[in-house]
């Protein structure tokens, strides 16, 4: 049977869809502009928009398993404009959801939400639980959570199953530099073209970092269903401040670098996220076997490489 993966292109989805091979299974993909899919990728490329209900079902028929990573906007930005921001994220989503009712396939859909934005803020700095109360503090949380929400109607009637992943903040590869979000991938990419590190919000908060390793582990296991509808984190259970991040690719480099702070920018961003995982350990037998530093020095270290590589054959 086929997978299909929505939102390819993307930081996430372009690692998924490279490692894609690996699963053995026919991959679709569904994107506004091919020419953004690599052309070394094997898979079925459809040209479409989410909010065509045709081009939905056309992607959509005979597909057993989906991945749902397509969302714009980040925390930061989001609220700008929200009337704007449902409409580039959650009106498509719907559109999807209600061809694969009407298509009657049932398929199993992986929805990437947010472990850092949906959670309501506590004090107790206790990692959090499926379980746990949401108050989503931004546009983009809230409709993460909307859309968990609209899975969990759609499986109670039968019409897919899904399970939702909580990601806490995944890192892996560069980024482009003028990205607001990933801030492991984009500033080792601003470090590695010298030039400042640029920081939002308080450089004291904490956030559960994990590798896109370890993630396309946990969703390899989520492609199976364990029961029509689930949650589940997905996070390391360390909790690392920006500081920490900072001191760890300091030591990773080898010598300082400069940092340019936005602290108003990102102020009212909550200041503690770490994710009880011992769900994914107990029902998926899913464990991160990363480590920040690992996966920082490794990254750096291809970088480098690649950068080597790059000198050498410059003319």
């Amino acid at each position: 049977m086929t997978t299909g993966i929505i939102g390819a292109t993307g930081f996430i989805g372009s690692y998924l869809c490279h490692h894609a091979g690996d699963s053995q299974r026919p991959l679709r993909i569904l994107t506004r502009s091919a020419a953004k899919v690599p052309s070394s990728l094997t898979a079925e490329i459809l040209q479409g928009d989410l909010l065509s209900r045709a081009d939905c079902q056309r992607f959509a028929c005979g597909l057993e398993t989906i991945y749902y990573l397509a969302h714009t906007n980040t925390p930061l930005n989001s609220d700008l404009d929200r009337p704007a921001d449902a409409a580039l994220n959650l009106a498509p989503f719907l559109t999807l959801l209600d061809a694969v009712r009407q298509l009657r396939g049932k398929p199993h859909i992986v929805y990437f939400s947010s472990g850092g934005a949906v959670y309501a803020p506590s004090g107790a700095h206790v990692p959090y639980r499926e379980c746990d109360p949401c108050a989503p503090g931004s546009s983009y949380g809230i409709l993460k959570l909307a859309a968990e929400h609209y899975l969990r109607l759609a499986a109670e009637r039968g019409e897919l199953t899904a399970t939702v992943l909580r990601v806490g903040n995944a890192y892996g590869t560069l980024l482009p530099q003028f990205r607001t979000q990933g801030l492991i991938g984009v500033a080792l990419n601003q470090l590695l073209h010298d030039e400042p590190v640029r920081l939002f919000g308080n450089a004291g908060n904490v956030r559960d970092y994990i590798h896109l390793h370890d993630l396309r582990a946990m969703t390899m296991k989520a492609s199976t269903p364990r029961r029509p509808f689930d949650i589940v984190n997905v996070g390391s259970g360390q909790g690392h401040s920006v500081h920490d991040v900072l001191a760890i690719m300091r030591d990773c480099h080898g010598s300082p670098f400069p940092i340019r702070m936005d602290a108003a920018r990102g102020q009212w961003l909550t200041d503690w996220v770490v994710l009880d995982s011992s769900y994914a350990k107990h029902e998926y037998d899913w464990t991160p076997a990363i480590s920040l530093r690992e996966g920082i020095a490794a990254m750096l270290e291809a970088a480098n490489a690649e950068l080597g590589a790059q000198s050498a054959i410059a003319p």
